[in-house]
This record gives structure tokens, C-alpha cells and sequence, in this order.
């Protein structure tokens, strides 16, 4: 009788511990899970769609109330196109004239997570960063996607703050 108590026991143990499992798996975002990072940036009020780039890796390509953002994934499988372990949130701004590089330094330096490059043009391009790994928890996700989004509203101030200067001379 002892060892059956045991045995339900141990049956139970097992499948709490898989319930436990499957609900914390379901609120991992990893990089090797493009649709479910989909999912998330949906029901956060994006408009996510799912595609490729030029060399066949996964791209997330989001409209918003601040324009449009992508999600590039790094580290994937050179063949598979899959596997992927980080990605990168960016956004483009298109100037009327070329950025000054010195300006642009200061973006990175008023917001240390965005990292600050400029096209042949001129026009900045800020992004973040994100090693993923075998996944965060959506919540820190989450917390990462509204830090970005927050961050480059706050920069095209910076971005467009000479543009809206000339236009009220």
C-alpha cells in the first residue's frame, strides 16, 4: 500500500511538474519562434507581419502609431534559416537633409540601449539588441518591446527637432 501511495505521488509530482512546465514555456519568446513572437507583438496592439529577408532568415516587419519597425533575427541556421538565437528591434527615420554623425552620437548617448547608424543618405536608423537564447519570459519581452518603442518616439524629437525648427521660421 505504501509504495502505491508512493506511485500516485511520484504521478502527481510528474504532472504538476509538466503543467508547471508547459505554462512557462508558453511565456518564453525566443528567436527560434518567429510566430510566437508574432503572437505576442499582436496582442501587445501591433501589426506584425511575418516574412524574410534577402538571405532567407526570418523578418518581422510592425506598424504602429510611430511608424513602422522590424525585428531582424541573427544567429540562425546558415541552411535551415531557423534556430535563430537573437534579434534586432530598428527603426529608420527619413530625414528631409542629411544627420549630422555628431548629433546622431548624442541619440546614443541620451538613450544607451539604442545603438545609432546612418545610411548612405544620412538618415539615422536606431535599433536594440536582444540576445535571446533558449528564450525570456514574455513579460521581459514585453518590457524590452515598450522600452524601444518609447525610446525612438522620444528620439525622432531629436531626429526631426532641426526639420520642425525651419518649419516654424
Amino acid at each position: 500500500m505504501v509504495r502505491l501511495m508512493n506511485a500516485i505521488a511520484c504521478l502527481l509530482f510528474l504532472s504538476l511538474s509538466c503543467q508547471a512546465h508547459a505554462r512557462n514555456s508558453a511565456e518564453v519568446i525566443s528567436a527560434s519562434n518567429p510566430a510566437g513572437m508574432v503572437i505576442t507583438l499582436l496582442n501587445m496592439g501591433f501589426n506584425p507581419e511575418l516574412t524574410t529577408d534577402p538571405v532567407g532568415d526570418p523578418l518581422i516587419i510592425s506598424r504602429s502609431n510611430g511608424g513602422v519597425f522590424s525585428v531582424f533575427f541573427f544567429g540562425c541556421n546558415e541552411t535551415t534559416h531557423d534556430a535563430c538565437q537573437s534579434i534586432r528591434l530598428q527603426v529608420g527615420y527619413d530625414r528631409a537633409k542629411p544627420w549630422n554623425p555628431v548629433e546622431a552620437m548624442q541619440l546614443s548617448a541620451e538613450y544607451p540601449f539604442l545603438a545609432v547608424r546612418l545610411d548612405q543618405e544620412g538618415d539615422p536608423f536606431v535599433h536594440w539588441d536582444l540576445y535571446l537564447g533558449e528564450g525570456i519570459p514574455e513579460t521581459v519581452f514585453v518590457r524590452n518591446v515598450r522600452a524601444f518603442e518609447k525610446s525612438v518616439t522620444l528620439a525622432a524629437e531629436l531626429v526631426y527637432a532641426e526639420e520642425k525648427a525651419d518649419a516654424a521660421e
